[in-house]
Protein backbone atom coordinates (compact mmCIF):
# COMPACT_ATOMS: atom_id res chain seq x y z
CA UNK A 1 0.00 0.00 0.00
CA UNK A 2 1.39 3.62 -1.08
CA UNK A 3 2.59 5.52 1.94
CA UNK A 4 0.69 8.39 0.63
CA UNK A 5 -2.07 9.72 -1.65
CA UNK A 6 -0.49 12.72 -3.10
CA UNK A 7 2.20 14.45 -4.03
CA UNK A 8 3.89 17.95 -4.50
CA UNK A 9 6.80 19.35 -5.42
CA UNK A 10 7.88 23.35 -4.87
CA UNK A 11 10.37 24.65 -6.95
CA UNK A 12 11.50 27.80 -4.54
CA UNK A 13 12.70 31.25 -5.43
CA UNK A 14 14.19 34.10 -3.77
CA UNK A 15 13.82 36.87 -6.06
CA UNK A 16 12.91 40.23 -4.58
CA UNK A 17 10.02 41.20 -7.21
CA UNK A 18 7.05 39.26 -8.58
CA UNK A 19 7.93 36.90 -10.80
CA UNK A 20 6.83 34.35 -12.91
CA UNK A 21 8.23 32.10 -15.81
CA UNK A 22 12.06 31.50 -15.76
CA UNK A 23 13.55 30.90 -12.18
CA UNK A 24 10.33 31.40 -10.48
CA UNK A 25 8.28 29.24 -8.02
CA UNK A 26 6.75 26.60 -9.90
CA UNK A 27 4.31 24.28 -7.72
CA UNK A 28 3.78 21.22 -9.16
CA UNK A 29 1.02 18.09 -7.98
CA UNK A 30 0.14 14.84 -8.52
CA UNK A 31 -2.86 12.66 -6.68
CA UNK A 32 -5.66 9.60 -7.67
CA UNK A 33 -7.09 11.62 -10.43
CA UNK A 34 -3.65 12.34 -12.15
CA UNK A 35 -1.84 15.39 -12.82
CA UNK A 36 -3.00 18.92 -11.21
CA UNK A 37 -2.41 21.50 -13.29
CA UNK A 38 0.84 23.29 -12.77
CA UNK A 39 0.80 26.80 -11.12
CA UNK A 40 3.16 29.59 -11.42
CA UNK A 41 2.53 31.89 -8.40
CA UNK A 42 4.11 35.51 -8.38
CA UNK A 43 5.27 36.07 -5.02
CA UNK A 44 6.35 33.82 -1.63
CA UNK A 45 3.62 34.86 0.21
CA UNK A 46 0.68 33.81 -2.88
CA UNK A 47 2.76 30.75 -3.36
CA UNK A 48 2.26 29.55 0.60
CA UNK A 49 -1.56 30.53 0.47
CA UNK A 50 -1.66 28.59 -2.74
CA UNK A 51 -0.47 25.57 -0.98
CA UNK A 52 -2.21 25.96 2.46
CA UNK A 53 -5.04 25.79 0.26
CA UNK A 54 -4.09 22.56 -1.43
CA UNK A 55 -2.72 20.82 1.85
CA UNK A 56 -6.34 21.84 3.79
CA UNK A 57 -8.46 20.14 0.36
CA UNK A 58 -6.42 17.24 0.73
CA UNK A 59 -7.07 16.56 4.18
CA UNK A 60 -10.73 17.04 3.79
CA UNK A 61 -10.73 14.43 1.60
CA UNK A 62 -8.80 11.67 4.20
CA UNK A 63 -5.70 12.10 1.83
CA UNK A 64 -1.93 11.86 2.55
CA UNK A 65 0.16 14.21 1.28
CA UNK A 66 3.94 14.39 0.81
CA UNK A 67 5.23 17.89 0.39
CA UNK A 68 8.59 18.71 -1.06
CA UNK A 69 10.57 21.75 -1.05
CA UNK A 70 13.76 22.15 -3.26
CA UNK A 71 15.90 24.30 -0.90
CA UNK A 72 18.04 23.30 2.25
CA UNK A 73 16.29 22.80 5.77
CA UNK A 74 19.07 22.40 7.84
CA UNK A 75 22.71 23.96 8.38
CA UNK A 76 26.30 21.99 8.46
CA UNK A 77 26.92 20.59 11.91
CA UNK A 78 26.84 23.27 14.65
CA UNK A 79 25.64 25.80 12.08
CA UNK A 80 21.79 26.24 13.71
CA UNK A 81 23.05 26.65 17.47
CA UNK A 82 25.20 29.80 16.17
CA UNK A 83 23.10 31.21 14.18
CA UNK A 84 20.24 30.80 16.67
CA UNK A 85 22.80 32.30 19.27
CA UNK A 86 23.57 35.35 16.61
CA UNK A 87 19.87 36.31 16.08
CA UNK A 88 20.10 37.81 19.36
CA UNK A 89 18.25 35.03 21.65
CA UNK A 90 20.90 35.41 23.87
CA UNK A 91 22.13 38.15 26.42
CA UNK A 92 23.98 40.19 23.81
CA UNK A 93 22.18 43.58 21.69
CA UNK A 94 19.74 42.15 19.27
CA UNK A 95 20.52 41.49 15.88
CA UNK A 96 17.79 43.38 14.29
CA UNK A 97 15.90 46.31 15.15
CA UNK A 98 18.46 49.16 14.90
CA UNK A 99 20.91 46.97 12.36
CA UNK A 100 21.80 49.18 9.52
CA UNK A 101 22.77 47.56 6.59
CA UNK A 102 25.98 48.30 5.47
CA UNK A 103 27.32 49.86 8.69
CA UNK A 104 30.80 48.71 9.80
CA UNK A 105 30.48 47.18 13.73
CA UNK A 106 32.71 45.85 16.23
CA UNK A 107 32.26 42.23 15.42
CA UNK A 108 34.16 41.19 18.37
CA UNK A 109 31.96 42.50 21.14
CA UNK A 110 28.96 40.18 19.56
CA UNK A 111 30.44 37.62 18.24
CA UNK A 112 28.99 34.28 19.95
CA UNK A 113 31.78 32.03 20.78
CA UNK A 114 31.56 28.23 22.12
CA UNK A 115 29.96 28.24 25.77
CA UNK A 116 28.29 31.35 25.16
CA UNK A 117 26.56 29.94 22.38
CA UNK A 118 25.86 27.32 24.52
CA UNK A 119 24.22 29.42 26.91
CA UNK A 120 22.04 31.43 24.27
CA UNK A 121 20.51 27.53 22.69
CA UNK A 122 19.98 27.00 26.51
CA UNK A 123 17.86 30.60 26.86
CA UNK A 124 15.58 29.69 23.71
CA UNK A 125 14.96 26.19 24.60
CA UNK A 126 13.67 27.54 28.32
CA UNK A 127 10.73 29.53 26.01
CA UNK A 128 8.13 27.14 25.64
CA UNK A 129 10.56 23.52 26.18
CA UNK A 130 13.75 22.16 24.66
CA UNK A 131 13.96 22.24 21.43
CA UNK A 132 16.56 20.16 18.83
CA UNK A 133 19.12 22.56 17.19
CA UNK A 134 16.75 22.44 13.81
CA UNK A 135 13.90 24.14 15.52
CA UNK A 136 15.99 26.90 17.01
CA UNK A 137 17.30 27.83 13.45
CA UNK A 138 13.45 27.75 12.07
CA UNK A 139 12.11 29.53 14.94
CA UNK A 140 15.01 32.16 15.02
CA UNK A 141 14.61 33.01 11.04
CA UNK A 142 10.87 32.58 11.54
CA UNK A 143 11.38 35.73 13.84
CA UNK A 144 14.33 37.62 11.54
CA UNK A 145 13.29 37.31 8.06
CA UNK A 146 10.85 40.02 6.32
CA UNK A 147 9.46 38.60 3.54
CA UNK A 148 6.87 40.89 2.74
CA UNK A 149 3.66 39.93 0.26
CA UNK A 150 5.43 42.20 -2.88
CA UNK A 151 8.51 39.66 -2.31
CA UNK A 152 11.10 42.27 -1.05
CA UNK A 153 13.10 40.94 1.69
CA UNK A 154 16.01 41.37 4.27
CA UNK A 155 17.54 38.25 3.54
CA UNK A 156 21.06 40.39 2.70
CA UNK A 157 21.06 42.49 5.55
CA UNK A 158 20.41 39.16 8.18
CA UNK A 159 23.09 37.51 6.49
CA UNK A 160 25.45 40.43 7.25
CA UNK A 161 24.30 40.57 11.05
CA UNK A 162 25.11 37.17 10.88
CA UNK A 163 28.12 37.07 9.75
CA UNK A 164 29.02 39.94 12.09
CA UNK A 165 28.17 37.90 14.85
CA UNK A 166 29.75 34.51 13.99
CA UNK A 167 33.18 33.59 15.99
CA UNK A 168 34.61 31.95 13.07
CA UNK A 169 34.45 34.60 10.89
CA UNK A 170 31.93 35.22 7.99
CA UNK A 171 30.17 32.66 6.31
CA UNK A 172 27.52 34.16 4.25
CA UNK A 173 28.35 35.49 0.91
CA UNK A 174 27.40 37.04 -2.33
CA UNK A 175 24.84 39.66 -3.16
CA UNK A 176 23.89 42.06 -5.50
CA UNK A 177 26.41 43.67 -7.36
CA UNK A 178 24.97 47.24 -7.04
CA UNK A 179 25.23 46.87 -3.28
CA UNK A 180 27.78 46.88 -0.59
CA UNK A 181 28.24 45.84 2.75
CA UNK A 182 31.12 46.08 5.43
CA UNK A 183 30.29 42.34 6.24
CA UNK A 184 28.75 40.04 3.43
CA UNK A 185 31.16 39.77 0.52
CA UNK A 186 30.79 39.19 -2.78
CA UNK A 187 33.03 36.50 -3.18
CA UNK A 188 33.26 32.80 -1.26
CA UNK A 189 35.63 34.05 2.25
CA UNK A 190 38.31 32.00 2.16
CA UNK A 191 39.40 31.91 6.13
CA UNK A 192 36.30 30.78 7.20
CA UNK A 193 34.39 26.90 7.57
CA UNK A 194 37.07 25.79 10.23
CA UNK A 195 34.42 25.35 13.19
CA UNK A 196 31.04 25.26 11.14
CA UNK A 197 31.56 23.47 8.23
CA UNK A 198 30.83 24.75 4.49
CA UNK A 199 28.95 21.32 3.57
CA UNK A 200 26.18 19.30 5.02
CA UNK A 201 26.86 15.75 4.99
CA UNK A 202 24.23 15.40 1.99
CA UNK A 203 26.37 17.40 -0.23
CA UNK A 204 28.84 14.91 0.00
CA UNK A 205 26.37 12.83 -1.86
CA UNK A 206 24.68 15.20 -4.17
CA UNK A 207 27.86 16.95 -5.22
CA UNK A 208 26.44 19.36 -7.64
CA UNK A 209 24.08 20.57 -4.77
CA UNK A 210 25.74 24.40 -3.56
CA UNK A 211 26.45 25.18 -0.05
CA UNK A 212 23.63 26.73 2.14
CA UNK A 213 25.74 30.05 2.67
CA UNK A 214 25.76 31.24 -0.89
CA UNK A 215 23.37 33.60 -1.29
CA UNK A 216 23.60 34.26 -5.16
CA UNK A 217 25.36 32.66 -8.19
CA UNK A 218 24.62 29.71 -10.55
CA UNK A 219 22.56 27.35 -8.33
CA UNK A 220 22.71 29.21 -5.19
CA UNK A 221 20.15 27.80 -2.72
CA UNK A 222 21.36 29.96 0.31
CA UNK A 223 18.85 32.89 -0.09
CA UNK A 224 15.80 30.73 -1.11
CA UNK A 225 16.65 28.72 2.48
CA UNK A 226 16.44 31.54 4.50
CA UNK A 227 13.32 32.60 3.44
CA UNK A 228 12.15 28.86 3.37
CA UNK A 229 12.95 28.00 6.40
CA UNK A 230 11.38 31.18 7.72
CA UNK A 231 7.95 30.15 5.61
CA UNK A 232 7.74 26.79 6.62
CA UNK A 233 8.46 27.59 10.36
CA UNK A 234 4.70 29.69 9.31
CA UNK A 235 3.04 26.57 8.08
CA UNK A 236 4.08 24.17 10.02
CA UNK A 237 3.02 25.96 13.49
CA UNK A 238 -0.60 27.20 11.30
CA UNK A 239 -3.53 26.32 13.69
CA UNK A 240 -5.11 25.09 10.83
CA UNK A 241 -2.84 22.29 10.48
CA UNK A 242 -2.86 21.14 14.10
CA UNK A 243 -0.47 17.81 14.63
CA UNK A 244 -0.80 17.10 10.81
CA UNK A 245 2.22 17.93 9.57
CA UNK A 246 5.98 16.75 10.49
CA UNK A 247 9.34 17.67 8.98
CA UNK A 248 11.03 15.06 7.27
CA UNK A 249 13.68 13.95 8.51
CA UNK A 250 13.65 15.73 11.59
CA UNK A 251 9.93 14.79 13.44
CA UNK A 252 10.17 11.77 11.30
CA UNK A 253 13.25 9.99 12.20
CA UNK A 254 13.71 9.73 8.55
CA UNK A 255 11.30 6.99 7.49
CA UNK A 256 10.76 5.59 10.87
CA UNK A 257 7.52 7.71 11.60
CA UNK A 258 5.80 8.97 8.63
CA UNK A 259 2.54 8.95 10.46
CA UNK A 260 1.68 12.48 10.26
CA UNK A 261 -0.86 13.02 7.23
CA UNK A 262 1.45 16.15 5.65
CA UNK A 263 5.46 14.90 5.42
CA UNK A 264 7.62 18.05 4.43
CA UNK A 265 10.55 16.60 2.83
CA UNK A 266 14.01 18.67 1.46
CA UNK A 267 13.82 17.46 -2.66
CA UNK A 268 16.68 18.08 -5.13
CA UNK A 269 14.77 18.01 -8.31
CA UNK A 270 18.26 17.71 -10.10
CA UNK A 271 18.29 13.91 -9.03
CA UNK A 272 15.85 13.15 -11.43
CA UNK A 273 16.45 14.00 -15.78
CA UNK A 274 14.34 16.02 -17.32
CA UNK A 275 13.64 15.54 -21.35
CA UNK A 276 13.38 18.34 -22.89
CA UNK A 277 9.46 19.48 -22.97
CA UNK A 278 8.48 22.43 -26.01
CA UNK A 279 8.76 25.61 -24.49
CA UNK A 280 7.76 24.55 -20.97
CA UNK A 281 10.22 26.31 -17.95
CA UNK A 282 12.38 23.90 -16.90
CA UNK A 283 11.00 24.88 -13.32
CA UNK A 284 8.17 23.50 -14.48
CA UNK A 285 9.01 20.67 -16.00
CA UNK A 286 11.07 19.07 -12.75
CA UNK A 287 8.23 19.88 -10.31
CA UNK A 288 5.85 17.68 -12.56
CA UNK A 289 8.90 15.03 -12.77
CA UNK A 290 9.32 14.85 -9.68
CA UNK A 291 5.59 14.16 -8.45
CA UNK A 292 5.95 11.57 -11.15
CA UNK A 293 8.92 10.11 -9.38
CA UNK A 294 7.92 9.85 -6.25
CA UNK A 295 4.24 8.41 -7.05
CA UNK A 296 6.40 5.57 -8.80
CA UNK A 297 8.43 5.00 -5.89
CA UNK A 298 5.77 4.58 -3.75
CA UNK A 299 3.50 2.60 -6.28
CA UNK A 300 6.61 0.38 -5.87
CA UNK A 301 7.13 0.11 -2.41
CA UNK A 302 10.43 1.87 -2.42
CA UNK A 303 9.89 5.28 -1.44
CA UNK A 304 10.50 4.59 2.54
CA UNK A 305 14.11 3.24 1.37
CA UNK A 306 14.32 6.68 -0.87
CA UNK A 307 13.76 8.68 2.13
CA UNK A 308 16.21 6.69 4.49
CA UNK A 309 19.89 7.34 4.63
CA UNK A 310 22.61 5.44 3.07
CA UNK A 311 23.44 2.48 5.11
CA UNK A 312 26.63 3.07 5.86
CA UNK A 313 26.47 6.16 7.82
CA UNK A 314 26.96 5.65 11.60
CA UNK A 315 24.58 6.27 14.10
CA UNK A 316 26.22 9.65 15.56
CA UNK A 317 26.25 10.88 11.60
CA UNK A 318 22.41 9.91 11.42
CA UNK A 319 21.89 11.93 15.20
CA UNK A 320 23.30 14.72 13.18
CA UNK A 321 21.24 14.87 10.40
CA UNK A 322 17.87 14.11 13.17
CA UNK A 323 19.06 17.12 15.39
CA UNK A 324 20.40 19.48 12.55
CA UNK A 325 21.15 18.84 9.53
CA UNK A 326 18.50 17.56 7.62
CA UNK A 327 19.04 15.92 3.65
CA UNK A 328 18.17 15.39 0.71
CA UNK A 329 15.45 12.57 -0.16
CA UNK A 330 16.92 10.03 -2.35
CA UNK A 331 20.53 11.02 -1.72
CA UNK A 332 23.18 8.34 -1.46
CA UNK A 333 20.63 6.07 -2.80
CA UNK A 334 22.80 5.88 -6.31
CA UNK A 335 21.45 2.06 -7.50
CA UNK A 336 17.89 3.67 -6.92
CA UNK A 337 18.43 6.51 -8.93
CA UNK A 338 20.02 5.07 -11.16
CA UNK A 339 17.22 2.46 -11.85
CA UNK A 340 14.64 5.34 -12.35
CA UNK A 341 17.03 7.16 -15.04
CA UNK A 342 17.01 4.55 -17.10
CA UNK A 343 13.24 3.92 -17.01
CA UNK A 344 12.96 7.57 -17.38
Amino acid sequence: MPLFDRYIAVDWSAANTPKRGKDSIWIGELGPEGRVPSQNPPTRHAAMAEIAARLLAARGRGERTMLGFDFVFGYPRGGATAISAATGLSDTSPLVGDFEPGRRQNRSSGAILGEKAMRATLEWQGRGGPQPPWLQLWSALAGTVVDSADNSSNRFQLAEAINLRLADGPHFWGHPHQHSYAALHPKRPPSAYAAIPERRMAEHYVRSAQPVWKLTGVGSVGSQAMLGIARLAALRTDPRFAADIAVWPFETSFADDLSRPIIITEIYPSLFPVSAADGLPRDRAQVEVTTTRFAELDRAGLLQTFLNPPTELTADQRAILIAEEGWIAGAGHQALLAQLRSAA
